[in-house]
């Protein structure tokens, strides 16, 4: 279906694109890049299938430029053309949280350089680029080779059909489908999927991988009306969940939140739960124990909701002896006294916010109602979710308590987890909160239909569930083996591994489906948390892919490190172990950086010595071990090491990751330093000039400057102040001062915005600040210039600078604190 997802501009580009390619360019032989050229001809494709397809490249241990390059050696320059504008259908589907613009033009120049014209890319080819629609998965991702013979393939045949039948094609949606698939291309189908949806976005969905397609099929089943044909079935699917969650909605995106996490569940943790929440019910009598006291406090409530709707004057009184009922331990007790003072103090505004709650208009829906409910308390001091969740969802029992259980946000958090769910997306309201955990529950009923005595209603799901996350006594009829693995999954012990990769075995027959899927743009997320541009993002990771490390280099203050740190997580989704932070001091060695000789003590207090490894030479073998996974290490104050000594023979390997070399103790063993591991380094220039690194370490890394004057930096701590709903006086006074500074000191040196990306701004604030963090570092800088450091001492840059500041002007604030101590030492008593 069309995707509409959040760049709809960005989108429809391509579409028209797509549509340009499959209705002129191919049936007319033309060219996407240079319009009036034969560039998709049957004789060049046919060149193409001989050179490329015919001739693939097996080896690891080069790129797929690299690899392609050899192929192309010798083609004919349209032939190249041709490989460039087939990677446009391939590029076009491709979401950029998976592949960037910037990385896809790399590539498409690249290939260009081998053309003997070296054709440009217009700029709205460029910009067709993003922002893409499909994460394909791992193993489209790491063969493009496969793809783009998909591509060639089903292309051929195309052209090979008379005019009229393609034009007719072109008309029949099902017909081009069917025409596509059966055109044989190994381990190729995620090409066509999305070939097929950027020819006829409204026909077919933006899915790339069959077994997706088949677990949506499965999952709403009940919505198909038996459709055997998978295509006409996501029709009909999404036609039955559009009255949910929208037109245009995507199966995978957090805006329709739990949709994917219906369909694509992870298996080994979700098979889990519903194990352990079996043997709890089959086990434990839950009526008893959890239902029964619930139905009691329930009526209670009830109550109250019943004199608060027929406007009885003691409407009050009534709910507060239900909230007060000796069994209602479902509510917080601080969430609870505070709302029943509010309420008995604020009578008019308590029944306005649980009128909004419990009164069921027809077009309200339970979200509304309970957001409604939550800013109606928010007076009250129970501004958190947390308070909301609990107090709305425990007051809605008073309606049906079968269908409204009573939750706790951290409660229902630790199962979202251990079921493979994940916390709520970020900015959920209470709301939405509630109505996931709804949906939730009404999962596991429909999974544990099943049992022999299945559970009735959400009451029941509730109520185990709680019981297996505080069960702490083992049951006499569970083994010990049994209890320990109980305890081992209620700590979330399963969660170590619980989603499995799909890794395809050495030579697989079959691609394997990866059961993950990436649904969240973690650059772009990058990008919003530190305020930059995400373009500036992705040209530094262009970059990191380009040589493979990154230096920062400026003043300090410039943020170098925390941004490092944020876009080392980002591109590694946001997988810890995937991440590694090392700073470099005057005494870092080899041997703390690679691996060296270590003493130990044995049994006996002997002392001996063990080869171990470092940071380094342990995330290189992480990353050895799963090539297809990318891993950061952030190097801080990189220049504060002996550089050459530090790395010794490493130094060679950051640009040549493919020729293994001997290392120093490790002589008889051969080490490489894996293409997946890159490194992002800072240089505070404050310390030591760019200009003195080693040249051989110089040409091995690209340097980004950080200066706040310059380039994305410019402008930060005025983006930060604003996205904060902040003052900007303070970024007038930065601009100012640094331009001034810039002649005294120099570029290198002027003051970074991070002193004052902080909650306290005040007057008070800033003169701690300038006294304590930027005046010294002033003062060391402009020894012995005594009139200039004058100048920068907080009285004198108060009295420039007042006016940016918003300040009472100096003569004013002088005569105020003179006031305030002649009033201070009136009342003082006489000595």
């Amino acid at each position: 279906m069309r995707s509409k997802r959040g760049d709809v501009e960005g989108e429809e580009r391509i579409y028209r694109f797509a549509w340009d390619w499959a209705s002129r360019v191919l049936p007319e032989r033309d060219s996407i890049l240079t319009p009036g050229t034969k560039i998709w001809t049957l004789e060049n494709l046919l060149e193409l299938e001989d050179r490329f397809v015919g001739h693939p490249d097996d080896s690891s241990d080069k790129s797929f430029l690299a690899k392609l390059q050899e192929q192309l050696s010798g083609a004919s320059p349209d032939a190249v053309q041709l490989m460039v504008e087939l990677h446009f259908p391939f590029f076009w589907w491709i979401w950029e949280g998976a592949i960037s613009a910037p990385r896809k033009l790399s590539d498409l120049n690249a290939i260009l350089s081998w053309h003997p014209d070296r054709p440009q890319v217009p700029p709205e080819i460029v910009a067709s680029l993003r922002p893409g629609f499909a994460h394909p998965g791992t193993w489209p991702m790491t063969r493009r080779g496969t793809q783009i013979t998909s591509v060639i393939r089903a292309s051929t045949a195309l052209q090979r059909l008379p005019p009229q039948e393609y034009t007719a094609l072109l008309q029949d949606p099902f017909a081009f489908r069917d025409f596509v698939l059966a055109v044989p291309a190994p381990s190729g189908d995620a090409a066509k999927l999305g070939l097929l949806h950027l020819v006829f976005p409204d026909t077919f969905e933006h899915i790339s991988s069959d077994r997706h397609r088949r677990l949506l099929i499965e999952r709403f089943a009940d919505l198909t009306g038996g459709e055997a044909d998978p295509d006409r079935a996501l029709l009909r699917i999404r036609e039955g969940l559009e009255p949910i969650y929208g037109d245009d909605f995507s199966f995978y995106s957090e805006d329709v939140d739990p949709l994917l996490h219906l369909w694509l569940k992870n298996p080994k943790a979700w098979d889990a739960l519903l194990r352990w929440l079996g043997r709890i019910w089959a086990t434990l009598d839950l009526g008893g124990l959890e239902r029964n006291y619930k139905l009691s406090v329930a009526e209670e409530f009830a109550k109250g909701r019943a004199a608060l709707l027929a406007r009885e004057s003691d409407w009050y009184d009534t709910l507060r002896r239900g909230l007060a009922h000796r069994e209602n331990n479902l509510l917080g007790w601080r969430r609870k006294g505070d709302f029943v003072r509010w309420a008995k103090d604020n009578p008019d505004d308590a029944e306005a916010a649980l009128r909004a709650l419990w009164e069921s208009d027809p077009g309200s829906s339970e979200k509304s109602r309970i957001d409604a409910f939550a800013d109606g308390i928010r007076p009250a001091g129970l501004t958190t979710t947390g308070a909301a969740v609990n107090l709305a969802s425990g007051l809605l029992m008073a309606t049906e308590p079968e269908t409204h259980p009573p939750l706790t946000v951290e409660m229902t958090r630790k199962f979202w987890r251990l079921a493979g769910w994940g916390n709520e997306p970020a900015n959920t309201s209470p709301g939405q909160f509630v109505c996931r955990a709804y949906v939730f529950f009404d999962e596991l009923l429909r999974d544990t239909s099943g049992w022999e005595r299945p559970m009735r209603d959400r009451l029941d799901v509730q109520g185990a569930l709680w019981t297996l996350g505080y069960l702490s006594e083992r049951p006499d009829s569970w083994t010990e083996d049994e209890w320990n693995d109980f305890t081992a999954f209620q700590g979330g012990a399963q969660m170590d591994d619980a989603h499995e990769t799909g890794e395809e075995p050495e030579d697989p027959v079959e691609p394997p489906d990866d059961t993950a899927v990436q649904t969240k743009d973690f650059i772009a997320s990058a990008a919003k948390d530190l305020h930059v541009d995400r373009a500036f993002l992705d040209k530094i990771v262009t970059l990191l892919e380009d040589k493979g490390q990154v230096v920062f280099y400026g003043p300090p203050g410039t943020g170098k490190t925390y941004i490092a740190k944020r876009l080392a997580r980002a591109m590694v989704e946001e997988d810890p172990d995937r991440v590694t932070v090392v700073q470099f001091h005057p005494a870092t060695t080899y041997e703390d950086f690679f691996e060296g000789l270590r003493p130990r003590l044995d049994e006996d207090g002997a002392v001996s010595y063990e080869l171990r490894r470092g940071p380094l030479s342990q995330m290189a073998k992480d990353a050895t071990d799963n090539p297809n996974h990318r891993y950061v290490m952030v190097i801080d104050e990189l220049n504060r090491a002996n550089l050459p000594k530090v790395f010794g023979e490493l130094l060679f390997l950051l640009e040549y990751r493919q020729e293994p070399v001997a290392t120093l103790y490790r002589p008889g063993e051969k080490f490489e330093l894996p293409e997946n591991l890159f490194f992002i380094a800072t240089m505070n220039t404050a310390d030591r000039s760019v200009a003195l690194v080693d040249a051989a370490l110089r040409r091995r890394f690209h340097f980004i400057p950080f200066f706040p004057h310059l380039g994305e930096m410019k402008g930060l701590l005025r983006r930060w102040l604003s996205d904060h709903g902040r003052d900007t006086a303070v970024a007038d006074l930065l601009d100012a001062v640094n331009s001034e500074l810039q002649g005294q000191i120099g570029d290198h040196l002027v003051i970074g915005p991070s002193h004052f990306m902080k909650d306290d701004l005040s007057e008070g604030a800033l003169q701690r600040i300038w006294e304590f963090n930027i005046y010294p570092t002033l003062e060391e800088l402009l020894w012995g210039r005594t009139e200039e450091l004058a100048a920068w001492q907080w009285t004198a840059v108060r009295r420039r600078y007042a006016a940016k500041l918003r300040l009472p002007n100096d003569d004013d604030a002088t005569a105020e604190a003179e006031a305030a101590a002649g009033a201070a030492s009136a009342t003082e008593p006489e000595q």
